[in-house]
């Protein structure tokens, strides 16, 4: 049985990618990541507040913020690059895939 050429092009230009990927140090690799977060989260509006403690009895409701639909994307490259800011926005892409009733992205979040 063949692979379509669409389906065969994907596979090489994932493993290419892989690859290239891997050559790089892993210090490179932080860098290119903290650049990476930098510049999207810039292109996006900017660091939203920080949310309330987890523990605090009345806590003000969650304000939509243009980082929000790339939220768990750039916790993915505030971990890759060392960032504290990965629990903020790890914290804020559990709240949107709760609130669009996306429970198990919600449950990636938080774990």
């Amino acid at each position: 049985m063949g692979l379509h050429s669409e389906v065969a092009y994907l596979f090489r230009h994932a493993l290419l990618r892989d690859a290239a990927y891997q050559l790089q140090l892993p210090g490179d690799r932080a860098r290119l990541h903290g650049l990476a977060f930098e510049v999207i989260e810039a292109l996006a509006g900017g660091r939203p507040p920080g949310p309330a403690p987890l523990d605090e009895p009345d806590p003000p409701p969650f304000l939509p913020h243009a980082t929000d639909p790339v939220a768990f994307e750039l916790a993915r490259h505030a971990r890759a690059a060392d960032f504290p800011a990965v629990s903020l926005y790890l914290r804020r892409a559990a709240e949107v895939a709760a609130r669009q009733f996306r429970p198990e992205a919600a449950q990636d979040a938080w774990m």
